[in-house]
């Protein structure tokens, strides 16, 4: 007899606590639908208002229902470098809920290099990220395990950068001249194909490792000629202190270099396919926005990385980046099938010159049907309009005058 007294209060105490649940079941829908001992039965209008309050009533308390909670999925992304006016089309996708929507809860790192970001994202220390496409390219060739998904930029912008004082006018007058290179930065391994293709001899250059921190530095300061990097990333900062800069790029000598791809881990891919689609869909969305709202995505990417505009300096450095980044991704690709597309023939071109002049004796040449996955991910899925190709035309033409 105890017992079943002391069952019967602690089942009480617990159904006290469980107040809400009491007024849904007691209160809200008997009162809400007016049930008494006369009714005979309820009517659907009844029944589906009676219910609606009677939720309501539990929102209004604070209290979720846990069958519509959502979980996310938290995912790691590098970038390739610092942030800047290149990839800040990530902060982007961040900042106007794209994941978010996708049930995705993205944490963003920075890169050291493309080499860099491609190991780490092959070695699974992150779950996506990018890297320039020669530069992946050649990490599959030298056995890492890549899986790719979209083209994030369609011109790698890989290739040396001078001041127009220096004197060097064409490719021939770097012979004799002093080069500083980063040595894990993505353009450095295909130095001497752009020698071949340009005409000159690369030996006979100087080249000077240096940290990517004072890359810049010893050209401003004329301890080295010329430098080789992306210039997406060099150009804007040299500009915005008033020089007048040249430049040799890769794409323009027979190196038709694709800019940064989306990559992941094969296995990621096999087993979370539909994450990945995600992923990809959330950034191609992230991209077009970037492109066509230049102001806003700004504010966003200053909010995100505030040390990037702490000067009015700075915020000017970026207008020149992403002007220069929309610009080199107006391409036939982008208005034909759309953003993250790539034309076939002209990836596979790259991957030869790749396979031809970097491979390693038995090295064997990565069979793109079994690594590229940008058919089922992005070809022909997020087309660009005439009006957007034509705002993104507009808003990219200050970048080609950055070039020189």
């Amino acid at each position: 007899m105890v017992l079943a007294l002391f069952i019967f209060v602690e089942c009480q105490k617990v159904w006290r606590s469980l107040w809400f649940l009491k007024f849904f079941v007691n209160g809200g829908i008997r009162k809400i639908m007016n049930i008494n001992k006369k009714s005979k039965g309820v009517s659907r209008r009844k029944f589906v208002k009676g219910t609606g309050v009677g939720m309501a009533s539990i929102l209004a308390s604070g209290i979720a229902p846990m069958a519509y909670a959502k979980k996310m999925r938290n995912i790691t992304f590098t970038q390739s470098w610092i942030p800047n006016g290149g990839s800040a089309w990530i902060y982007t996708t961040a900042g106007k809920g794209f994941f978010k929507k996708l049930g995705l809860d993205v944490k963003i790192s920075r890169g050291f290099g493309s080499t860099a970001s491609a190991q780490a994202i092959g070695q699974g220390k992150f779950n996506f990220g990018i890297s320039s496409a020669p530069t992946a390219s050649l990490q599959t060739v030298r056995g890492m395990k890549l899986a790719y998904l979209a083209c994030c930029s369609y011109s790698s912008a890989m290739g040396v950068v001078f001041l127009k004082s220096s004197g060097i006018k064409t490719p021939k007058d770097l012979e004799g001249k002093k080069c500083g290179s980063v040595v894990k930065s993505g353009e450095y391994p295909f130095l001497p194909i752009f020698g071949q293709n340009a005409g000159f001899d690369w030996s006979k250059v100087n080249v000077v490792q240096v940290d990517n921190k004072i890359r810049t530095g010893v050209m401003l300061q004329k301890k080295v000629d010329f430098i080789s990097c992306f210039a997406s990333s060099v150009v804007p900062d040299v500009v915005n202190k008033g020089y007048d800069v040249g430049t040799f790029l890769y794409k323009d000598f027979n190196m038709p270099f694709y800019g940064y791809m989306l990559i992941t881990q094969p296995e990621m891919y096999a087993k979370e396919k539909a994450m990945c689609a995600d992923v990809t869909g959330a950034i191609m969305e992230g991209i077009k926005y970037y492109m066509t709202n230049h102001d806003e995505a700004k504010d966003i990417f200053f909010k995100a990385v505030p040390e990037a505009g702490i000067t009015a300096s700075k915020r000017k450095q970026f207008d020149i980046e992403i002007d220069l980044y929309t610009y080199i991704n107006t391409t036939k690709e982008m208005a034909t099938t759309g953003l993250g597309s790539v034309d076939p023939a002209k990836y596979q071109k790259m991957v030869d010159l790749v396979v031809k002049n970097l491979a390693k004796p038995g090295d064997p040449a990565p069979d793109l049907s079994k690594i590229m996955h940008l058919d089922e991910m992005v070809t022909n899925k997020y087309k660009v309009s005439d009006k957007e190709l034509a705002l993104i035309k507009k808003l990219g033409a200050p970048g080609a005058k950055a070039l020189g």
